[in-house]
């Protein structure tokens, strides 16, 4: 795809199909989908003519015609038309407006769910870290902090999941068992579980990993292979945590949890080597959310999948490991493209997932790119809503172009916050 920067100005009567051209005008006043599209008919041509223009940018790189030779008379730009002169285009502008609003809302969802990580993310460090010396206070505060979570994801509508910008070294095991007790606990909820076993959910989700504790930090944070030795030592810390689990006095079902997360339906995993009906449903959940979390945010960032990728990788290469109908419900429930899945679009147009339909999940609410319209206002478009547009392929990041990175924003590390949808109220 070409960058942007590359666009040549031409004559508004030299313009015609198949040139790639972008709009000098705000987003609100002209009835086009994106600042920045390939004309493809006559009526987008008419409409082009009708907007006043003397004159107009395109790109030569992503046109698959070129311009018309310059009229000899000077140009003369066609009468500009009303502003919502007909039904279609009072519907186009109601629509845009729509999306602004939307937009709007779903910006400060974003920065609530951000904050709301942060501040989760600090408490739990706390617990971990008054776990010993205070450890009936820790598990209070844990189970709590448990409560809070799940009543988040059982008051409000959309599902959602953003990416924060950083990654504090040294505190991925925070980030992880709160991604884990999140995705668990939404997986919980869409399985139909109680409010009661949702919250064992993610208390055991919350303290999976509690027995990483004893594992040194050269181990935990190594990107590069390990060796046999520290490969045992951490295939340990499952046990480890159950010890702890104990000591702290926490419910069956979460030691369960702490225990058993590295199991598989097969039996291939570790430690007790369970298959099958050994497998307590709400240990098969966050085994579940574990490895979707860890294929999200490898310690090696560089080998992190996308969520696209996450949720393809378990369907087609390890669904053998997992609950049948826990797996089929995670993966409707994230959509063929979760959020935070970077696209390429028709007429390369490129953008973000912000979230998933359920009802047609390969047409999900992205977030597009247009350098014409500020990153503040950027445009958000319902591929249901939008015959002409649908998504060619997925990226990573790192094969954005600088520009567009910045503009989308996806990030290295994942985290998730979820809301209800009216199909997955929990069982009393």
């Amino acid at each position: 795809m070409a960058e942007t920067g590359d666009f040549v100005s031409i004559g508004i009567d030299q313009i015609q199909i198949g040139l790639y051209v972008t709009l000098d005008l705000s987003w609100m006043d002209h009835q086009f989908l994106t600042n920045s599209f390939k004309i493809k008919n006559a009526k987008q041509l008419e409409d082009l003519r009708h907007l006043g223009l003397k004159s107009i940018r395109y790109s030569p790189a992503r046109s698959d015609s070129k311009p018309l030779p310059p009229s000899s008379r000077p140009a003369e730009p066609a009468p500009p038309a009303a502003p919502v002169s007909t039904p279609e285009e009072q519907e186009v502008i109601a629509r845009k407006k729509e999306r602004s609003a939307r937009l709007a809302k779903l910006r400060q969802s974003v920065t609530q769910c951000e904050k709301k990580f942060v501040e989760a993310a600090g408490t739990f460090k706390n617990i971990n870290q008054n776990l010993y010396a205070r450890p009936e206070e820790s598990v209070r505060a844990a189970t709590t902090l448990v409560s809070q979570m799940a009543e988040s994801l059982l008051i409000d509508k959309d599902l959602a999941i953003h990416a924060m910008n950083d990654k504090v070294a040294g505190e991925d095991v925070y980030f992880h068992s709160l991604n884990c007790s999140v995705l668990a606990m939404m997986l919980a909820k869409e399985m139909k579980l109680s409010r009661d076993e949702i919250g064992l959910v993610g208390l055991g989700a919350m303290f999976h990993d509690v027995g990483k504790t004893r594992v040194p930090g050269r181990i935990l944070n190594k990107t590069g292979p390990l060796t046999t030795a520290e490969a045992n030592f951490l295939a340990e810390h499952p046990r480890y945590g159950e010890e702890i689990g104990r000591n702290l006095k926490l419910p069956e079902p979460a030691i369960d949890i702490i225990l058993h997360h590295h199991e598989a339906m097969d039996g291939s995993g570790y430690p007790d080597r369970l298959k099958g009906a050994q497998l307590l449903l709400p240990t098969r959940i966050v085994a579940i959310a574990n490895t979707f979390d860890n294929l999200c945010n490898h310690p090696n960032p560089a080998k992190s999948l996308t969520p696209y990728e996450a949720v393809s990788s378990m369907f087609a290469k390890q669904k053998h490991l997992f609950d049948p109908a826990a797996l089929s419900i995670f993966i409707r429930s994230m959509g063929i493209y979760p959020p935070g899945t970077v696209v390429s679009l028709t007429d390369d147009i490129w953008g973000m997932v912000v979230s998933v339909n359920v009802n047609q999940p390969l047409k999900p609410v992205v977030l597009i790119y247009d350098p014409e319209v500020p990153k503040e206002e950027a445009i958000l478009v319902n591929l249901e809503e939008e015959s002409e547009l649908g998504i060619v392929k997925t990226c990573r990041a790192a094969e954005l172009p600088r520009a567009v990175f910045d503009y989308l924003s996806p990030r290295q590390r994942i985290t998730y916050y979820f809301n209800e949808t009216e199909s997955s109220k929990p069982r009393k």
